[in-house]
């Protein structure tokens, strides 16, 4: 069962219980903490958040009365765009938000009128590289994994993402809306039943468990493996991108049209999107930014990291997320449901 957690800063204990508040609905060790007291300290409003574990989780709240006590939202580029549509969140332009201009050309449509581009990435392999003796190369060493392996898989409880390691791996778009292809993938899916230990995703899973010792290789995205390790206080985690290809995703962070704080929230955006903040906010949590201003301050090791900034030829090979149609997306949720069902009761 998935969960919420609310998280208060701790640096908030010096401001005065009537300090002005922004919640921001986020994934968690998706914001570092030194932008949190550098906003806090700057202005005196205080940040808090609620984590998600799933887009679906996120979405059927936004969906619901229950996204008026937020603010802000970090949120995929699709969905920001859905929620737009249906007056759920704030339209934002370069005169609420001028640091915008400051976003990279090929992400900056991404998020629609609805949202400023956060970090972008791809979805991949996360591996122990001391349990995993060879490094994952396909998206086959994730569904049909090596016997000692068997057990200790990790996957996502995502109607879109879950399918991606069979689809790509059966040669077929990602965002394929055909029944036969899905149909497919979930064959694939349901013969790797057996070796999956959690549909929780892995940094979730890893943060409820830091001592656990049975979660060797997950569908993750980029970046995830510079929080896993963080949170386990040693470099054991590693990140693969299959040579099948993938998706091209883009993170937005938005404001709920419900906010009673608006000026505050885009205040943060744009305070967010300042290059030396953008810098140190992708520097701290392992992701890419979106952020051209910010890439010349970006440490070395990351920008020759290619799991976070993969080859010309990997992303040629990948897939920007789109839109799924209401049907489609039926089906992909009744996909969904069955594996995790199954899983319980295995």
């Amino acid at each position: 069962m998935k969960f919420f957690i609310l998280f208060v800063c701790l640096t908030c204990t010096s401001f005065h219980s009537h300090a002005k508040e922004l919640i921001l609905f986020n994934w968690q060790e998706y914001l570092s903490e030194k932008v949190i007291q550098q906003w806090q300290e700057q202005t005196g409003v205080i940040l808090k958040q609620v984590y998600y574990d799933s887009d679906e989780m996120r979405d059927e709240v936004l969906a619901t009365q229950s996204s008026e006590q937020y603010d802000l939202v970090i949120i995929d580029s699709t969905s920001a765009q859905l929620f737009g549509k249906n007056n759920k969140l704030l339209p934002i332009t370069s005169t609420e938000v001028k640091n915008i201009s400051n976003t990279e050309r090929r992400w900056l449509r991404s998020c629609g009128n609805f949202g400023v581009p956060y970090f972008w990435g791809t979805t991949g392999i996360a591996y122990r590289a001391d349990k995993v003796k060879s490094p994952p190369t396909s998206w086959q060493d994730l569904l049909a994994p090596s016997p000692e392996l068997a057990g200790h898989i990790g996957m996502l409880e995502d109607y879109t993402d879950t399918l991606i390691p069979a689809l790509r791996a059966s040669g077929l778009p990602i965002y394929s809306e055909n029944v036969d292809h899905l149909k497919a993938a979930y064959t694939l899916l349901k013969q790797q039943l057996p070796k999956v230990l959690t549909y929780d995703y892995v940094i979730s899973y890893i943060s409820a468990k830091p001592d656990d010792d049975e979660l060797f290789m997950a569908l993750a995205y980029s970046g995830d493996e510079y929080t896993l390790n963080d949170i386990v206080g040693k470099e054991v985690w590693k990140f693969a991108v299959p040579k099948e290809g993938t998706s091209l995703w883009v993170d937005c962070i938005a404001v709920l049209a419900s906010s009673k704080n608006k000026q505050d929230a885009l205040a943060f955006i744009n305070f967010l999107n300042k290059p030396d903040i953008a810098a140190l906010n992708a520097n701290d949590t392992g992701s890419a930014t979106a952020n051209k201003a910010a890439m010349p301050l970006i440490d070395e090791e990351l920008k020759n990291d290619k799991s976070l900034y993969p080859s010309v030829e990997i992303l040629d090979k990948s897939e920007p997320y789109r839109i799924i149609s209401d049907k489609s997306m039926t089906q992909r949720n009744r996909i969904m449901r069955a594996l995790s069902k199954d899983h319980e009761t295995k």
